[in-house]
């Protein structure tokens, strides 16, 4: 063999291992809006971020996408696909739905479009134009990949059926390649192919057209969201769509007169219980079937924020927000019927948007709310920690840090012992990211004037050594650490 045929075979071996380890160094998946089915916002270890490396954050990419100018949620925040095989190779996806009934594949690592689909309208019902802010009109949920259920490391394989188990009827809506679920503006619901956009399967009548429906989360085959409040004659209700029926069927929670869902969506518990505020309770929905378990009255009502679930020791708590800034601290056991739930609240802060929590090495449980006021030295807003400790026997919440000065904060993210805080701006004011120590609040990173326009308030994602978020003009931002491509 020739020493130059020898050359070529090295460098084309030394390439394929390059592109081996890239495409095993990734694999973390951000399926659902916050992440899992607790919406914790928390990613755990993220191997290409920590508190010593965030300091070169750096702007990756931004890519301007097909919006409507209407309502303040143009763009979703994208969820995460760390491993594609497809047929162009390796590929990490971003996924974003667009409130123009678009779905967008993006390639993470070089910020260009994979692909994207348009989702047609097709009702009997016709399209409704008009804008307001309660009823933006267009796609209004996050998509969804399928979320494990339990609390647990993010990306853990599921189990397989046990030898010799019979195998069950194959199921067109969820057998066969990975797929994003999306609905689209006319109550439809589509099954999307990861690695072409195409329709699966046709798309299937789910929920009423032109209703405004909350972030979707697919846990054990089960699509839940919610319709609230009660855009073009929907109605205020939690759904359930079951995929394992075929053709899928839809099972329904009716709400309240008068009581509106907050935007976020369902919450999953580790037991399946599905949480829902609304502005009045919080309520606790059986998986599936969505018979009320129980629920809490919140006191003064509810906020616009979804609830959140959290693991404290070997007790599963709740934590809720009410319309006067309060967070509340409830044991989920202790959640049934009519009865008032063990609880704890704080004092009243101006909280809008949802809650995060992260757990430390030591085990200590931190929880993590948007503030947007004066919170002791910030005047405009700021991310607000709190600790949950322990207290005669009852869980509570202890005041840790206050950020530094933000303009309406969105509700943070977390990897590696970092939180990710987006400082939204206002009308003809920038968006910044802030990446703070998550132990003590302090700034280790701003990106300064990187971001051209004020935020949209869908949220954020982080995954994979990048975060993500979109602003009011339709541009998606992609900030992490430069690697080659």
């Amino acid at each position: 063999m020739s020493a130059m045929r020898r050359l070529l075979i090295l460098t084309a071996s030394v390439s394929m291992c390059a592109v081996l380890a890239l495409a095993q160094s990734r694999g973390g998946n951000w399926p659902t809006n916050g992440g899992d089915a607790q919406r914790s916002g928390w990613v755990g270890a993220d191997a290409r971020i920590s508190k010593d490396t965030v300091k070169d954050l750096q702007l990756l990419f931004k890519l301007k996408l097909e919006t409507q100018a209407k309502g303040l949620r143009p763009l979703m925040p994208p969820l995460i696909m760390g491993r594609l095989i497809s047929y162009r190779g390796f590929r990490e996806l971003a996924f974003v739905g667009s409130n123009a009934d678009i779905v967008y594949a993006v390639d993470a690592d070089l910020g260009t479009i994979f692909w994207q689909k348009h989702l047609e309208y097709s009702t009997r019902e016709p399209q409704v134009t008009a804008s307001t802010p309660e009823c933006p009109g267009g796609m209004t949920a996050t998509p969804t990949m399928s979320v494990p259920g339990v609390a647990g490391p993010r990306g853990a394989p599921v189990a397989a059926p046990a030898r010799g188990a019979p195998a069950g009827p194959v199921n067109n809506w969820i057998a066969g390649v990975a797929s994003v679920y999306a609905i689209s503006s006319d109550g439809r619901l589509h099954r999307l192919n990861v690695s072409t956009g195409d329709d699966i399967l046709q798309p299937i009548q789910v929920l009423p057209a032109n209703s405004r429906t909350s972030n979707l989360m697919m846990v054990s085959n089960i699509i839940y969201t919610v319709t609230s409040p009660a855009c073009n004659f929907s109605r205020n209700a939690v759904w359930a769509i079951d995929l394992t029926a075929d053709p899928p069927k839809a099972a329904s929670f009716a709400l309240s007169a008068g009581e509106v869902a907050g935007s976020a969506g369902p919450v999953i518990g580790n037991d399946g219980t599905v949480y829902v505020q609304t502005s009045g309770r919080l309520l606790a929905l059986n998986p599936g079937d969505l018979a009320l378990k129980g629920y809490f009255t919140v006191p003064g009502g509810g906020s616009d924020a979804g609830p959140l679930a959290l693991q404290y020791k070997s007790r599963e708590l709740i934590v809720t927000t009410s319309k006067d800034g309060r967070i509340h601290l409830l044991e989920a056991r202790t959640l049934l019927g009519s009865q008032q739930p063990v609880s704890f609240q704080t004092m009243p802060l101006a909280i809008s948007g949802s809650l995060s929590t992260w757990q430390d090495a030591d085990g200590t449980r931190w929880v993590l709310a948007p503030v947007w006021g004066r919170n002791g030295t910030s005047p405009n807003g700021s991310v607000t920690a709190f600790k949950v400790e322990e207290q005669a026997g009852k869980a509570v919440l202890s005041p840790a840090w206050v950020s530094r000065d933000m303009i309406s904060p969105l509700p943070p993210v977390i990897a590696s012992g970092v939180v990710f805080a987006l400082s939204a701006g206002k009308s003809g004011t920038r968006a910044t990211l802030f990446a703070l120590d998550a132990a003590t609040g302090k700034e280790l990173y701003s990106s300064r004037n990187l971001v051209a326009a004020s935020a949209s308030h869908a949220g954020m994602t982080v995954s994979n050594g990048r975060v993500y978020f979109s602003t009011l003009d339709g541009t998606m931002y992609g900030f992490g650490m430069f690697m080659e491509h």
